[in-house]
């Protein structure tokens, strides 16, 4: 999850981290079989698979992401919030509380 609300932006900082999932097999043949391409998991994903893929906007619209899936059975949801400063692994604590509260 990006919380940042412009789409190129969110985009830009979702796909170096698209691409180390992309390369895993367990990853990528599930993606598969969700109705993504190859194509789309090419050079960091295309926008269909950025968007299908990562919750992204205000705290508003990413909440609203997250209640898709318990609208849809499931019982927890993980979240993995990405630093709109660009480095992979540095938490992003304003996301999580934004989202805790």
């Amino acid at each position: 999850m990006i919380l940042v609300p412009d789409a190129a932006t969110a985009r830009d900082l979702a796909r170096p981290v698209a691409q180390i999932y992309a390369g895993l097999p367990n990853y990528r043949n599930n993606w598969l079989r969700m109705g993504l391409s190859e194509r789309d998991l090419e050079n960091g994903g295309s926008d269909k698979f950025i968007d299908a893929t990562f919750a992204w906007g205000t705290v508003d619209q990413i909440r609203a992401r997250i209640n898709e899936h318990f609208d849809a059975g499931a019982d927890h949801v993980c979240i993995q919030p990405v630093n709109p400063n660009g480095q992979f692994g540095d938490l992003h604590w304003e996301a999580l509380e934004a989202l805790a509260s």
